[in-house]
């Protein structure tokens, strides 16, 4: 239960974060990508469980995964110039994906 309570507490901080930035969006964005992380970290877990015993290694990388995202968010408040230029070259790049 603690892990759930840190993840939604990094969930909560992000929002937060960004809803201070004027820019939410982002802050769904981020959640939707680690919802996507903690299902790959979780089919993955059930998978090596089967062979060998993971313990709370599952629960350590979502934390670490969740801290990070929180932490960016909080440098992205704290440095917003570096988070447009990131934002301008992501935008380049899906360009020229597209």
């Amino acid at each position: 239960m603690s892990t759930f309570a840190i993840i939604l507490g990094c969930i909560v901080f992000m929002i937060v974060v960004a809803s201070v930035r004027g820019d939410p969006g982002r802050a769904i964005a981020d959640t939707t990508l680690l919802v996507i992380f903690v299902g790959i970290v979780a089919a993955l877990d059930f998978v090596v469980s089967r062979f060998m015993d993971t313990g709370y290694a599952a629960s350590l990388v979502t934390i670490v995964l969740a801290t990070g995202f929180a932490l960016d968010a909080l440098y992205g408040l704290l440095a917003p110039e570096r988070q447009k230029r990131r934002d301008r070259k992501l935008r380049r790049l899906m360009k020229r994906r597209a």
